[in-house]
């Protein structure tokens, strides 16, 4: 029970100590004073120690997407639909993504309703680009960020890109059962409106949406995720493989 209580006390004095930096050190950059929930080292009637998660503002939002964490493999599906409004007249097309990422290793499919599928592949620095049937790839340096911007997902990365400024909402919020952090931008000049939702499970973006004028425009929500299988190869279209995923775990 001693060394129980030992180890509380010693994470609720490292917790301090990092909030007494990040209040240092943070606040010019923020330009506010951000508003941090410490931990609650008081103990249930089972002797469980329960912490309380940071509180989250327009001006700490940054820093906490900042210290998520997301898994280094998994496969995953998206949906992304497109709207499009011209007087009484409005439509919609949609694309269906599907993700497998080990690491840097990052291939996606995107199968929208009309017109053929596309592969990505990001690996070894490069990002390639192909046609279902074609064994011909486009091949180009990879740019940071490449293998998430291989999905054609805005993510976490983009909002931490985000002038402090223009973010005009974020909290707590479950979106879909899915307990997420959301974030709402007004981009400076423009009548547009852009929320994220980024699941505080595995850092990954769950759902995102712009609106302009009013109108929903595009929509993104992520379908399924789960662990990347053993075996998967991540190969281009003439068969060379360059890399294929461990058991999970190793």
């Amino acid at each position: 029970m001693e060394k129980k209580y030992q180890t509380v006390l010693i994470t609720a004095i490292a917790l301090t100590v990092f909030a007494a930096v990040f209040v240092s050190f943070g606040l010019p950059a923020l330009g506010g004073t951000p508003k941090v929930t410490l931990p609650d080292i008081s103990q249930d009637a089972a002797g469980e120690t329960e912490f309380l998660p940071v509180e989250v503002t327009p001006e700490t939002v940054q820093s906490v997407i900042g210290t998520l964490s997301r898994p280094e493999a998994y496969h995953r599906e998206t949906q992304i639909n497109y709207y499009w409004h011209s007087g009484n007249q409005s439509g919609s097309t949609t694309c269906a993504v599907e993700i497998w990422a080990d690491g840097s290793y990052v291939k996606t499919e995107l199968r929208p309703t009309n017109g053929s599928v596309e592969h990505r592949l990001v690996g070894n620095g490069k990002l390639c680009i192909w046609y279902a049937g074609d064994n011909n790839w486009k091949e180009m340096a990879a740019p940071e960020g490449g293998g998430d911007l291989a999905q054609r997902l805005p993510t976490y990365e983009d909002v931490l890109q985000l002038d402090p400024t223009e973010i005009t909402a974020a909290g707590y919020e479950t979106k879909d059962n899915i307990d997420c952090i959301y974030v709402q931008v007004c981009p400076a000049g423009l009548d547009t409106l852009d929320c994220y939702w980024i699941e505080t499970a595995t850092g990954l973006l769950y759902r995102a949406e712009t609106w302009e004028g009013g109108a929903l425009a595009y929509e993104m929500v992520q379908t399924s995720l789960q662990p990347l299988e053993e075996g998967v190869r991540f190969a281009l279209p003439d068969g060379t493989v360059l890399h294929t995923s461990a058991a999970v775990g190793q």
